[in-house]
Order: C-alpha cells, then structure tokens, then sequence
C-alpha cells in the first residue's frame, strides 16, 4: 500500500518558523536576565519542532499535561509569549494561576483552548 503524502501549506510552515523564533528569543531574554527570574528555569531550547508539532496537532477531545520545558508546545496552542512570562515572574495578572505556582504547569481553561 502505498502512503499518500501531504505537503504542509507555505502558512503552517511560516506560523511554525515564526513561534520558533519567538521561543528563541524567549530563552535569549530568560538567560540574559536569570537574576530576575522567579525559580530555576529551564527553556524548550532543541525541542520546539517537536513541540510546536504537538500544539498544532491538538484537538478538544485531547488532554496535555506540560512541564516546565514545553513553553514552545504552549505558544503552539496558541498562548502569547507576554502570559508565559507572567507566569515566569509570578505575576499577579499571571492567567494560569495568579503567580501562584511554578512556571509553565498551566490550569486553565479557555474556549478553543
């Protein structure tokens, strides 16, 4: 049986590219300001493909339970890279937990989420 393959169109591989960028400049800005983070952190650097992938493909009938290293499948759900860092410096405006628990273990719940 031969498999049939599908080419990803030229606007998932640019949203991709840009979001990983976008946890690049993330983990840049964390390591170069590690005196104002909250709690040790660790970055998704080496894993946002794969990550990204993983955000991309959910559906509402699945259930993720990321750690602290899977900010790029969180930005791949569509989070904003400004709530994930609430969340790092314990922020009261911080949308998972009001800066109350440890970096990137989220409890939310939003429509289309």
């Amino acid at each position: 049986m031969e498999k049939k393959s599908e080419k990803l169109s030229n606007d998932i591989l640019l949203k991709a590219y840009r979001l990983m960028m976008t946890a690049k400049a993330m983990a840049d800005i964390y390591e170069a300001n590690r005196q104002i983070c909250k709690y040790v952190h660790s970055t998704s650097r080496g894993h946002e493909a794969i990550q990204l992938a993983t955000g991309f493909l959910l559906e509402d009938c699945d259930y993720v339970s990321p750690y602290y290293r899977d900010e790029s499948m969180m930005l791949g759900m569509g989070y904003r890279p400004y709530e994930l860092m609430l969340q790092l410096l314990a922020k009261g405006d911080d949308p998972f937990t009001g800066g109350r628990a440890y970096y990137n273990h989220p409890n939310i719940r939003r429509e289309n989420y």
